[in-house]
């Protein structure tokens, strides 16, 4: 039977058997490396009751929440989305945008080695 995926899905490279964690909407065990892993600042009061604490000067207090969910969950509340199916066949690897890094560096050439 052929193999859909060259990784089966998963980001299991040289690290054997990965624990499991628990997706959070349907409560399936997923491996940890095949689970996508979102990190979402929770507060556990209310918004309104919250907003109103703060106009008045209060401090409420949030606290960093990691959810995983398993695919068909993240797909099916719009966490990830399928690529289309031309960008799917391309194999060369997904480019990330280049974000706070600095794309030239101003070294003097007499400490370069050429």
């Amino acid at each position: 039977m052929p193999k859909k995926r060259r990784n089966r899905g998963r980001n299991l490279k040289n690290s054997g058997h990965e624990k499991t964690v628990q997706c959070y909407k349907c409560h399936r065990l997923v491996p940890a490396d095949k689970a996508i892993k979102v990190t979402v600042w929770t507060s556990p009061i209310q918004g309104s009751v919250a907003k109103d604490l703060e106009k008045k000067g209060a401090y409420v207090s949030k606290r960093l929440e990691t959810r995983y969910y398993c695919i068909s969950c993240a797909i099916f509340y719009g966490i990830v989305s399928p690529r289309k199916e031309e960008e799917r066949k391309v194999r060369s690897p997904l480019q990330r945008p280049l974000t706070g890094r600095r794309t030239s560096s101003k070294v003097p050439l007499k400490f370069l080695k050429i």
